[in-house]
This record gives C-alpha cells, structure tokens and sequence, in this order.
C-alpha cells in the first residue's frame, strides 16, 4: 500500500491537501478576476452610451472580485463626475461627490505615480466647492513642505474661491516673500489687489464722477455769491472698500508692483496696473479734489509709460 501511494505521488495523481487548497484558491482567484473585468467591460459601454447610473451599478458589482485593479476605481470615479451636477446641494449630487471622491482616493492609493488620481479627487473638491476640505489638504501639504509652491496656489484660489479675500492676499504675499527676485509673484499681488478694490467700489460709476468744481457753474452764479456746491460722489454699496481702507490696499499693491518694476524695469503689465490702482486709490479722495487730481497724474504718468 505504501508503494502504490508512493507511486501515484511520483505520476502526479495524488497531491498533498495544501497543494489541493492552493490550486482551488488560483483558480477560483483567476475566475473572480475574469467576472470582474468582464463587468467592467459592461459598465464601459454603458458609460459610452451615456447611462451612467447603469454604468456605476456594473463598476460597484465589480469592486468585491477585482478590489486592486486600479482601471475599475478610474472607471467609476469618472462616472460619478457624470453624474455630479455643479452648485446642486441634493442628497444625489452629495452621493455622487462622495462616490467619485472615495473612488478617485482608490486610484491615487493604488498608484501613488499616476497623476490623474489626485488631480481628479482635488478638482472634484473644488468642483463640489468643498472649501474646507481643500484648505486642510493644502495646510497638510505646507506642514510637510513649507516651500511648496503648488500647494500656495492651491490656497490661493481656495479661499478666493471661497470668498475669504484676507486669506487669499495672505498666501499671495507668502508666495511673494518665498521668490522675493520673482517679478511675477511682486506682480501677483498688485493684480489681486487692484481685483478686490474694482469688485468693491471701484466701478465705472466711480470712475466717472470728477470731484473737481464744475467752471461753468461757476461762472454762472453772481458775483461774491461764493464757491459753487460741492458735488456728491456716488454712494458706496454694501461691502465696499473705503476711505483710508482703500488707500492702504492701494498702497500695498503699488508696492508690490513697484517691487515688480526693479526686478523687470520694462514690465509693461505692471505699469498698467499701477495706472489702474492709482485710479482706484482716487476714489478715496472725493472729498479732496487735490488729492484726487494728485492720484489722477500718478495713474497718467503710468498710462504713458506702459504705452512707450
């Protein structure tokens, strides 16, 4: 009997139960993947036909056969962005955000060096304006590296995105301090600058209105009847930068964007904008038509320069 065992385990017919074992696994392993992929194939055509809530359905079927193929998690990431509908705060937008997110989070975890997984899970934050989330990712990111340009920008649209302009300007001027020889970066803060005083105050409205006495009124009225009324500025609106505010950011812009100048002397856009900002600073100085026609010869001085 020992023989004939010892026979069979040579011809290969009779094998240790462990080695049984792992061939059922294999194999059983092997038809697991192939159902997977085989939904994934369903769920591609359906997604080119544009039936992407039927598309998600065969890529979710697949997820417990396949878990490490990274193409499913793209796949179904990708059809959940379909699906998202931006500015929409309902419970289905919110599920498809959170569905693209965890499936975009798969992909970047299974392929650390592919791009595209974080680059789609951020724009997915921005584009369901999930501000917080996005500011503590780019927080992480400066506490590993302090230097990191790109995360600084990302903090930078974050919170103009998010309508916190303070923050935004604090990152610009960070930016601005890590490439202190960067005319781009002086440059920046002066463009953003001169931005926040047109959006609050600084439209064609303001621009139109001169200050200055009126020589015509003047002369009409009679003799020793005094100085002509003073005229009224237009009203500021809610929320509008004024008086001394705007001349302080004024002041920080035409700083920045004189720094920008020494770096670049012939740096024709940062001409033009201190011609803008000049303009900008004016509207502070209604009340003093001096004042005023001083920031509107500053201004010209730099129209002319940007044009030579």
């Amino acid at each position: 009997m020992f023989r004939y065992r010892r026979d069979l385990f040579r011809l290969g017919l009779c094998r240790p139960l462990p080695a049984l074992i792992a061939v059922a696994l294999l194999f059983g392993s092997g038809c697991s993947e192939l159902r997977g992929r085989r939904r994934i194939r369903e769920g591609n055509q359906l997604y080119r036909e544009g039936k992407f809530a039927e598309a998600l359905s065969w890529f979710q079927a697949a997820e417990a056969l396949v878990p490490r193929f990274w193409l499913l998690w793209l796949n179904e990431g990708l059809t959940c962005r379909q699906m998202m509908v931006p500015g929409a705060h309902s419970a289905d937008n919110q599920q498809a955000v959170s569905c693209a997110l965890r499936a975009f989070d798969r992909v970047r975890r299974l392929r650390p060096d592919d791009p595209r997984g974080d680059q789609l899970y951020v724009q997915t934050l921005f584009d369901a304006d999930l501000f917080p989330e996005l500011a503590a990712l780019y927080q992480q990111r400066l506490r590993a590296h302090p230097d990191d340009r790109a995360a600084i920008n990302g903090l930078i649209q974050v919170n103009t995105r998010w309508s916190r302009p303070e923050e935004a300007l604090r990152w610009h001027e960070r930016r601005a301090t890590l490439d202190p020889q960067d005319p781009e970066a002086q440059y920046g803060v002066g463009v953003f600058v001169w931005n926040q005083l047109f959006q609050k105050g600084g439209g064609a409205e303001m621009a139109a209105f001169d200050p200055r006495p009126d020589p015509a009124a003047a002369d009409a009225r009679p003799p020793r009847a005094g100085a002509p009324p003073a005229k009224i500025p237009p009203a500021p609106g809610l929320g509008d930068i004024v008086g001394s505010a705007r001349i302080r950011m004024a002041d920080l812009g035409i700083a920045y964007l004189t720094r920008a100048l020494a770096l670049r002397p012939h740096y024709r856009d940062a001409m033009v904008y201190l011609n803008l900002l000049y303009r900008q600073r004016s509207f502070a100085y209604f009340k003093d038509p001096v004042a005023w026609q001083a920031n509107i010869d500053a201004a010209e001085k730099w129209r002319r320069e940007s044009e030579r």
